[in-house]
C-alpha cells in the first residue's frame, strides 16, 4: 500500500518542474536590515537606498518610487535588487508589488529630515507579512489527489 503511494509521489515530483517560494518581502534598504518586517515608515541616512528582497524565482517585482515605476526580476534563488540611484532628501512614497502582493511605505532619506523624538519613542505600526497562497493550495490539492489515487489502487 505504502509502496504505491511513494511511487506516485516520486512520479509526481518527476513531472512538476516549478517550485514556488513562500512569499514576497523586502529584506533590506541599503545597509538597513528590515528582516522582512513591514512597517509604514522607514528612515535611511543616505540618499542612495538600494532595495533588496525575496520573491518567486524568475518573477517580476514592480517598484514605484513617488509614482515613477521600474522593475526588478528575482534570480533563481528568489533574490531581487533595485538601485534607484541618488534620490533627494526627504519623504518618498514606495510601493513594491509582485504576484498580487503589495508592500507600501514611506521612506525618509537624509539625517536632517528625521523626527528623532518619534524614533526614540519606539512607536511603530507593524503590518502583516505578505505571502502567496498558491503553494499551500498546490500542496493540499496534490495530497488529496495522491490519497484518492492510492485508495483506488489498493
Amino acid at each position: 500500500m505504502y509502496k504505491k503511494i511513494i511511487f506516485l509521489m516520486v512520479l509526481f515530483s518527476l513531472f512538476v518542474k516549478t517550485a514556488y517560494a513562500g512569499g514576497f518581502n523586502l529584506t533590506s534598504i541599503g545597509k538597513v536590515n528590515t528582516s522582512g518586517q513591514q512597517i509604514s515608515h522607514w528612515w535611511y541616512a543616505g540618499l542612495t537606498p538600494v532595495l533588496t528582497g525575496e520573491a518567486v524565482a524568475g518573477s517580476v517585482v514592480t517598484i514605484s518610487i513617488d509614482g515613477v515605476e521600474a522593475t526588478a526580476t528575482a534570480d533563481s534563488d528568489g533574490s531581487w535588487t533595485y538601485n534607484p540611484g541618488e534620490l533627494t532628501g526627504g519623504d518618498h512614497s514606495i510601493i513594491l508589488s509582485n504576484n498580487g502582493s503589495t508592500i507600501s511605505f514611506t521612506l525618509t532619506l537624509g539625517t536632517e529630515n528625521v523626527n528623532w523624538e518619534a524614533i526614540g519613542s519606539g512607536s511603530a505600526e507593524t503590518l502583516p507579512a505578505a505571502g502567496v497562497a498558491l503553494p499551500t493550495i498546490i500542496l493540499i490539492s496534490s495530497s488529496v489527489l495522491f490519497f484518492l489515487i492510492a485508495k483506488r489502487l489498493i
